[in-house]
């Protein structure tokens, strides 16, 4: 009986072993690779959004605008685009996320006028 157990785990700990380390190894080159890149990354904010929802409506031609005018703003439906709108835990629509470097900075949800979001975008470097 010891002999089967001694066999059974000298046949199924390496191979666990060996995957629980490329594990750790592949996360923590995830880990370091955003952070490398982060530096590059522009300011933005993303503006989320839904077809169905009647505020985003109103604040759409609002950003388009602000977007001609050069500042930068992205326009992302949540039922388009849910896995973006998972990763900030977006629960309701409009909201806009304010982001430097790959890193959340401020949000706050809900309409807006264009002057207000001119100045939330004026004090960062969004533009």
């Amino acid at each position: 009986m010891r002999t089967v157990i001694g066999c059974v785990l000298l046949f199924v700990v390496p191979p666990i072993a060996l995957i629980a380390v490329k594990q750790f190894h592949s996360l923590r080159n995830e880990s370091q690779q955003p952070s490398e890149s982060r530096a590059n990354m522009p300011s933005e904010v993303l503006f989320f959004n839904a077809s169905w929802c009647g505020p985003c409506r109103q604040m759409k031609p609002i950003v388009a605008q602000m977007r001609r005018q050069g500042y930068r703003m992205r326009d992302v439906d949540i039922d388009k685009n849910r896995t973006l709108a998972q990763k900030y835990g977006i629960r309701a629509v409009p909201t806009f996320v304010f982001v430097e470097q790959g890193c959340e900075v401020r949000r706050f949800s809900g309409g807006t006028s264009p002057e207000n979001l001119k100045t939330l975008c004026s004090n960062r470097g969004y533009r």
